[in-house]
């Protein structure tokens, strides 16, 4: 394996860190937009949105599962491998127009078909922020400040969601109270159509902001003569340490998702409660618990790293999902709106304490030349569960469990087998990690 990608990292000059800042700033606000419009709203207006047109809960989740995520699988790998060879500015920017367009249409639409379509639109604008954002922060830091510039991105992005998610039920709660005052091009809509579509008018700012960024590409062609390792011989080379780690967070972030994208729709159906309580109470307490688990991986890490060196966050990892399987367990059970939050609380602090080490991760046991594809990957697998399992809750809702509590029943199902097998992928993979980061590293030490 040639290993001028990572000396090359290292040789050149970097850009002043002011900009460096900047330019994490901005990565950070594109993943909150496009998390609170893809993963937020929608599921936030989901049962609003069913009572309006009349959809069952299968097709809610052929909504927030297969349209809304399955495209983001198909679109990854193509976008993974123009962020290894195109200005990931231009890129970046390009699709948060796509997503903000196609918001719009969703807002707009009145058929299932309609909706299905413009979840798809959406879905492909943001197959840019896994391979894109995550090839980002090593060309705007030098490696010594990833895992540094890694923990902020990530709770920056976990606390802008959720504070994004109060705003977002703030917003339809003022929708449904000013429908009638609202501009001409506004009055007249359901709130939760206009909740999405004021939404959508961030895209154009965010673009021009993500343009003005001074992105230095550190990703090198190959030289000549030189013979520099492509990605199928990558992964056959690392085939258990890859397919250990994209399943394990693949299938505990799905399991996650598929929990997230429901929650509303209880809390909504068996619990009573509003689109503004629900949003403001998740968005507030579930950033505290977000930020309190990526906190507690911190921690952990950095305790545990002297004794189990490149297998502690694995290791901190695999602990933290069996916490969160531990807590997911009385799903069925909850009996009180007090009750389902406690248990959705507790799960996101763990998952996310889990899966908040993703990232430094896949930048490590990738080569400089590949990150984007290596990214890529790992994001498809995760997607095609997420895919999925908010659809199989669905379809188990409407076939097997059609009773007031049903839902609950339905993601419990779903959601502790998936975490269940999102351990033991984890821990499976986890032999090989440390040989995995040092080939990337050409041999070396990370």
């Amino acid at each position: 394996m040639s290993i001028d990608a990572t000396a090359a990292d290292q040789q050149q000059p970097e850009q002043p860190l002011g900009w460096a800042w900047y330019g994490l700033a901005v990565v950070v606000l594109a993943s909150v937009i496009g998390s609170l419009i893809g993963k937020g709203l929608i599921s936030l207006v989901a049962e609003s949105m069913k009572q309006s047109l009349k959809l069952t809960d299968g097709e809610l989740g052929i909504i927030t599962g297969l349209a809304l995520t399955f495209v983001v699988a198909i679109a990854s790998y193509p976008i993974g491998w123009l962020a290894d060879r195109v200005d990931r500015r231009w890129l970046l920017a390009g699709c948060v127009m796509i997503w903000s367009a196609a918001t719009v249409g969703f807002g707009l639409s009145d058929t299932f078909t309609g909706l299905v379509f413009f979840a798809m639109g959406i879905a492909f604008g943001e197959a840019v922020l896994g391979p894109v954002t995550n090839s980002m922060i090593p060309d705007l830091f030098p490696k010594d400040r990833w895992v540094t510039a890694n923990l902020i991105f990530v709770s920056a992005t976990l606390l802008g969601t959720y504070l994004g998610m109060a705003l977002g039920g703030t917003l339809f709660g003022v929708a449904a109270a000013n429908a009638q005052s609202l501009p001409v091009w506004l009055a007249g809509l359901e709130p939760w159509r206009i909740t999405l579509i004021l939404a959508a008018l961030t895209g154009p700012i965010l673009a021009m902001l993500i343009l003005l960024m001074r992105l230095k590409r550190i990703t090198p062609p190959s030289k000549a003569g030189e013979a520099v390792e492509g990605v199928v011989d990558y992964f056959r080379t690392n085939a258990r340490t890859t397919a250990g780690i994209f399943f394990g967070f693949g299938l505990s972030y799905a399991a996650m998702g598929a929990q997230g994208q429901w929650n509303a729709v209880i809390l909504q159906r068996v619990f009573g409660q509003t689109p503004m309580q629900i949003g403001q109470t998740l968005g507030v307490a579930g950033g505290v618990a977000a930020l309190a688990g990526v906190g507690m991986a911190w921690i952990v890490v950095k305790l545990l790293r002297p004794r189990y060196g490149d297998n502690t966050p694995m290791r901190v990892a695999v602990g933290a999902l069996t916490a969160s399987l531990i807590v997911s367990l009385p799903i069925p059970l909850v009996v009180t709106a007090e009750q389902f939050y406690a248990t959705i609380l507790a799960k996101i602090c763990f998952t996310f304490m889990a899966n908040s080490l993703a990232p430094t991760v896949l930048q490590l046991m990738a080569p400089a030349h590949l990150r984007g594809r290596v990214v890529a990957v790992g994001g498809m697998v995760t997607i095609i569960f997420a895919s999925f399992m908010p659809w199989v809750v669905g379809l188990l809702s409407d076939q097997f469990f059609p009773g007031h509590r049903g839902i609950l029943l339905a993601v419990a199902i779903i959601v502790i087998p998936g975490l269940l097998g999102g351990i033991l992928f984890l821990a499976w993979g986890l032999k090989g990690l440390p040989q995995t980061i040092m080939r990337a590293n050409g041999g070396q030490q990370a």
